[in-house]
């Protein structure tokens, strides 16, 4: 398999290297310069001048502007960022496949995945593979994985799928809001703590990306995750919709014939004007796995806790304990919790109810929660559209102890709409 893909990356690579005579550059029947929505040089240079590439006010992230139909903003990014996505994007698909040996298992889940995703990504995806001159496969592969990760079955498979689940490969995150009394200035601050060791296996941390989405319908949105990845993990709209996400074990039912979680909270992003319709996206999707959804709405400082599987969906508001039949969170004023370690976020979360600010979440409370496997962290301002965020910085540095990065989304969609204006 492992040829097979070097074959592939050397035949991408000849294909990128054409850049004679124009026609080539676009050929619908060609396996990589292909595009079945654009059909001359014309038309592509329109559609990829309603998007830009950026960087965050330190310098240190991408910020990738897109707009149009789903398959003109993958197309964008995957011409804008053509070299980062097909570095980053053969890079973890060459190791997924030196981990699970063979592709069988990336079509199988995809091919399952498939018939609940919305068409809108599909083709988005075929946007980016287009743009990108990458073979729809990998793509394809790459976007199967979170259900992969999270699903109950990878028990019966080798023993490298189930530690991911574990220790440095650990996915049990952790999400908290608090507001009012609870914080310093009395604003809601909603924090996202992903634990997914992906920085062992791949190269998505050295490729941290903000994607301001402008769709041609629905809210315009702000995904923070990595080159090439089109489904969101952590991310926040124009209406003060936050995400956050976790893993929640390995009850029955769990199935890889379902909408696949990056993607549904994509549609929460697109389409989510209050925690109403977040409850109602959320719970109308077809279930995959099981996973605990925390989201808040800045427009009134609130946030829920959902938890979705199979069987049930459940809504718990700040103030409530929750409880399972491992896990204790009791229930605190003005703060909705949880995650993986139940008695060190109580801890932590009650010595620092009333001083909470954005520094000391990120210096004292993340580092004390987060698992080994700690990849990526989100501090949301909702009502005043920003926040903070960091990346795992290599294999053996996890995100907890990296320097965060400011954006201002809210000012940074303003200019670009303002931009496509013209």
């Amino acid at each position: 398999m492992r040829r097979t893909l070097s074959r592939l990356a050397i035949l991408s690579a000849a294909a990128l290297s054409v850049h004679g005579c124009a026609y080539l550059r676009i050929d619908p029947d060609h396996f990589l310069i292909r595009s079945d929505v654009i059909t001359s040089v014309e038309q592509e240079k329109e559609i990829v001048s309603r998007a830009k590439v950026g960087w965050t006010d330190d310098g240190k992230v991408r910020v990738l502007y897109v707009s149009g139909t789903p398959y003109e903003r993958g197309y964008q990014q995957g011409v804008l960022l053509r070299e980062e996505v097909r570095d980053n994007l053969l890079y973890l698909y060459d190791k997924l496949l030196s981990k699970y040996h063979f592709e069988e298992l990336l079509f199988e889940a995809y091919e399952r995945q498939r018939p609940f995703i919305p068409d809108e990504y599909v083709q988005e995806m075929h946007g980016l593979a287009h743009g990108a001159r990458l073979p729809l496969k990998v793509v394809h592969g790459i976007h199967a994985l979170p259900e992969i990760s999270e699903w109950g079955g990878k028990k019966q498979l080798q023993k490298v799928i189930k530690d991911m689940m574990n220790g440095a490969y650990g996915t049990s995150c952790s999400n908290f809001a608090a507001s009012g009394p609870a914080t310093r200035d009395g604003a809601m601050y909603t924090v996202r703590i992903l634990d997914w060791g992906l920085h062992k296996i791949s190269k998505l941390h050295e490729y941290p990306l903000v994607t301001i989405n402008v769709p041609d319908k629905g809210i315009p949105s702000a995904n923070i995750g990595w080159v090439g990845f089109l489904g969101a993990v952590s991310g926040m709209n124009a209406e003060q919709i936050t995400l956050g996400e976790m893993g929640y074990g390995d009850p029955d039912g769990e199935t890889m014939s379902g909408e696949p979680m990056p993607f549904m909270l994509r549609d929460v992003m697109t389409y989510a004007k209050n925690l109403k319709d977040v409850q109602r996206i959320i719970k109308s999707a077809p279930p995959t796995n099981a996973f605990v959804f925390l989201m808040s709405d800045g427009k009134n400082n609130t946030a829920e806790l959902y938890i979705r599987d199979r069987y049930r969906f459940e809504v718990h508001e700040p103030g409530r304990d929750l409880t399972d039949d491992s896990r204790n969170f009791p229930g605190i004023k003005n703060i909705v919790y949880g995650g993986h370690y139940d008695e060190k976020m109580n801890k932590s979360l009650l010595t620092m109810k009333g001083i909470m600010t954005p520094q000391n979440i990120m210096d004292q409370v993340i580092p004390y929660i987060a698992m080994p496997s700690n990849f990526q962290n989100v501090v949301y301002d909702p009502s005043r559209l920003q926040l903070w965020f960091n990346n795992a910085k290599s294999s053996k540095e996890w995100a907890a102890r990296q320097p965060y990065t400011y954006f201002n989304f809210g000012k940074g969609l303003a200019e670009f709409e303002q931009e496509l204006k013209k």
